[in-house]
């Protein structure tokens, strides 16, 4: 009997436990995974005490701002201070523009900012549906809790958080509830067509393939920025002139003893520069990943518009 009681106890027990988990409904496509109940209710209260009080442990060097509230917190006075590391995101074939600090300095700054413009009542909740498709539009890594959403009056703030840390490493600005899933920012203006931009030749976008952990692991923001200057002063120097109009994708694949490269062309490119592109980009040296694989893409386009279809 005393084994069969304990037996029910932990049954119940381990019941009452996961009715404690809110789930949340995630759209179609996208890949959300749970952390458990204790660690959201950690999170809540660690951005509470930081919004409230003078403290910034949730923060650290590397913090990733969206492009919805870059729109707004790039003409601040002090977030100007913050210099490089621009960041460009890719939404339905449109580039919106970001920010990424790379010290606990900037990351204050733009914290800063954000307890500003928080100053009334706020609630600190899930995200909903449609706050998780536009999140899942921007970033190129799975969404892992805690991810939370801070409500105010005027605004609904994204925070994502690392679930081993608790750190910030994602800021943004969700849409608003009554707008249309098919409208997009741009420029802190809402839009709902895509500019083909102009005719340049340029280094399009770079797309990141792992999580932010995973690339804080293995590699670095050096790195990653030396491998991205050395290819693009390649393109720019072999392709600057070309007439003919096309789209390049070098895709690199950090590993611990050897790297690769792919390409991949569309359009009517012209192919001799492109095979001295790839002579050349390939003779250079890069760092290897520290353990894990990491990878990046970067898209040129030569000649051409952005892509709008």
């Amino acid at each position: 009997m005393k084994i069969t009681n304990l037996v029910l106890l932990l049954l119940a027990f381990q019941f009452s436990s996961a009715q404690q988990k809110e789930t949340v409904t995630i759209p179609k496509g996208v890949v959300y995974n749970y952390c458990s109940p204790k660690k959201i209710e950690e999170a809540k209260k660690l951005i509470t005490n930081n919004l409230k009080g003078d403290n910034y442990k949730i923060l650290q060097d590397n913090l990733i701002v969206g492009p919805v509230l870059w729109s707004r917190f790039k003409n601040n006075p002090e977030i100007q201070k913050i210099e490089k590391a621009d960041v460009t995101f890719v939404v339905d074939k449109m580039e919106l523009a970001g920010k990424m600090s790379q010290s606990m300095k900037d990351s204050k700054i733009i914290w800063d900012q954000l307890k500003k413009e928080i100053t009334g009542d706020f609630v600190i909740r899930k995200a909903t549906q449609q706050e998780l498709q536009y999140y899942w539009a921007v970033i190129s890594f799975d969404i892992e809790e805690p991810l939370l959403i801070v409500e105010t009056k005027e605004h609904n703030y994204i925070l994502n958080l690392l679930p081993k840390d608790l750190k910030l490493m994602w800021l943004d600005e969700a849409p608003r509830p009554d707008m249309d899933k098919k409208v997009m920012y741009k420029d802190g203006k809402v839009i709902t067509k895509l500019d083909k931009g102009e005719k340049e030749t340029k280094l399009e976008t770079v797309e990141l393939l792992n999580t932010d952990q995973e690339l804080k692991e293995n590699t670095s923001l050096e790195d990653l920025k030396m491998i991205l200057d050395k290819v693009n002063a390649i393109f720019e120097e072999l392709f600057k002139n070309s007439t003919k109009p096309g789209k390049i994708m070098v895709e690199f694949k950090l590993k611990k003893d050897t790297n690769e490269i792919t390409y991949a062309v569309k359009d009517d490119l012209d192919l001799d520069i492109m095979k001295e592109f790839e002579k050349r980009v390939n003779a250079e040296k890069y760092p290897n990943s520290k353990k894990d694989p990491v990878g990046f893409r970067m898209l040129f386009k030569v000649n051409s518009y952005n892509e709008t279809e």
